[in-house]
């Protein structure tokens, strides 16, 4: 007697395409607002334009400006204050 193959609902065969979210799916992208976008992609463009815009970082500038922008301007807090519990680039 031959074995029934089951097929797992999770399993690629089960999916018309390769990709996690299944068939007809499309991953979720982030939703930031405009404005905060536009910020975010002005300062990735200087941090480019500051390396003269070599290819291959493109991401890790758009990474590092949302870091930059989400972190707000640095604080004028004296490097070496003791009750200073918030790490920023003014006392790292």
């Amino acid at each position: 007697m031959a074995a029934k193959r089951i097929q797992r609902p999770d399993s690629p065969e089960s999916k018309s395409d390769a990709s996690a979210s299944g068939p007809g799916l499309k991953p979720t992208t982030a939703n930031v607002p405009g404005q905060l976008h536009e910020r975010i992609e002005r300062r990735a463009y200087e941090l480019a334009q500051r390396r003269g815009f070599a290819p291959g970082q493109e991401v890790e500038d758009w990474l590092q400006a949302e870091r930059e922008i989400e972190a707000g301007p640095p604080r004028n807090t004296p490097p070496d204050n003791p009750f200073d519990s918030v790490r920023t680039r003014a006392n790292e």
